[in-house]
């Protein structure tokens, strides 16, 4: 056949052939594999972010306590200006005395009831991420 005649004939087919739209579902399949991580650590990242905010919030409320009782509370109820906004983790004064306080964020990133993260901030200010 001439050539002119094999290109004619490709031309005249009208949609796609079964192997091209595999291809093309295995490319597509690729592209979301790679980028669903990348989505759920850039969302990790986020909600970090606003969980070391609402700790720094509950040592600013703890300071402010213990300048009106001259000692840290451990109930985050007594806490003035200060609200749990997260939904995946979960607040709690884990100690409080007069001279301390730790003050704890548990979080639940992937909704499997087990804990995946936790930050710590204390009466300094220190931020640590123990897990």
């Amino acid at each position: 056949m001439p050539p002119r005649r094999i290109l004619t004939r490709f031309m005249d087919r009208k949609g796609f052939t079964l192997l091209e739209l595999l291809i093309g579902a295995v490319v597509v399949f690729l592209v979301v594999l790679i980028a669903l991580p990348m989505h759920a650590m850039r969302s990790k990242r986020t909600e970090q972010v606003s969980v070391k905010a609402q700790l720094h919030c509950i040592r600013e409320a703890e300071e402010t306590y213990r300048l009106r009782h001259g000692y840290y509370t451990d109930d985050a109820s007594k806490l003035a200006n200060w609200k749990q906004r997260t939904k995946r983790y979960h607040f709690r004064i884990r100690h409080a005395s007069s001279t301390r306080f730790v003050a704890e964020a548990n979080g639940d990133l992937n909704n499997d009831k087990i804990c995946d993260d936790t930050w710590t901030i204390d009466e300094n200010g220190v931020l640590a991420n123990v897990k």
